[in-house]
């Protein structure tokens, strides 16, 4: 198990963490029916973010020991409508996290409008903004935020992949959390959530502050000083150095 800051942890191959002061596990970027919006484009591919969901949910509730889960934002995938598949799909695994015994707080994303069609019939379901629990923000990070000291930002919206390129020129892609130092502002930092969404594996993370979405990275963070915690499925998480070490072999 690693800590990768006060009180939050990661363990084996999973893209979630742990909060021990709150404890609950926190996830972020599902995508509930992107499989159906694609259909709609004449894209064809396997309905398997739902199970992905559940099987992952279950074995971190396994590791951690807890049944309090925090989606951080982007449950659902189309911007302007809740679509057949999602209300389908939600309801099915909101109602067995219901009969699991499970508690499950969904801060809202860009993609989340009109999920509470669906949320407001579980009295285990808590729909909120942002949820702020002293040193520690949780918002998705589509939205302006101005940091203040001391208080670490968990965010997702990013989908953060960590590309790398081996002395032959051969490349390979990993999701990964990324911990971010926040510039001006002392004692904060971001840390970047994966997604869990199979089909959102990731934007490459970079130096460029441009390359980014959300304003706290953009804006406020020491890109150089970041850290990558990266994924291997089957195998665990790696820690791995600062991106202004690993300049010459990020693609």
């Amino acid at each position: 198990m690693l800590e990768i800051a006060k009180g939050i942890q990661i363990d084996e191959d999973l893209p979630v963490l742990f909060i021990k002061n709150i404890n609950s596990i926190v996830l972020s970027d599902v995508h509930i029916g992107y499989e159906g919006e694609m259909s709609k484009k004449g894209i064809y591919i396997p309905r398997i973010q739902k199970k992905r969901f559940i099987n992952i949910v279950n074995k971190a509730i396994s590791v951690f020991n807890t049944k309090n889960i925090i989606v951080n934002g982007d449950f659902k995938h189309t911007f302007d409508r809740l679509t057949r598949q999602e209300k389908e799909e939600l309801n099915e695994i909101l109602t067995y996290l219901k009969n699991e015994g499970a508690n499950l707080t969904i801060v809202k994303g860009n993609h989340d409008n009109y999920i509470s069609l669906v949320t407001e019939k579980f009295d285990n379901v808590k729909l909120v903004e942002d949820l702020d629990i002293g040193e520690i923000f949780i918002t998705h990070g589509h939205k302006q935020i101005i940091p203040r000291s001391d208080t670490i930002y968990i965010i997702g919206h990013e989908h953060p992949r960590l590309s790398i390129r081996d002395r032959l020129g051969f490349s390979r892609k990993f999701q990964c959390f990324l911990e971010v130092p926040i510039k001006n502002t002392p004692g904060s930092k971001i840390i970047i959530l994966p997604a869990i969404g199979i089909y959102q594996a990731g934007n490459d993370i970079s130096l460029i502050h441009s390359n980014y979405m959300s304003n706290l990275v953009k804006e406020y963070a020491i890109l150089e000083k970041a850290k990558p915690y990266v994924i291997v499925e089957g195998e665990g998480i790696m820690e791995f150095p600062e991106l202004g070490l690993l300049r010459n072999i990020l693609i």
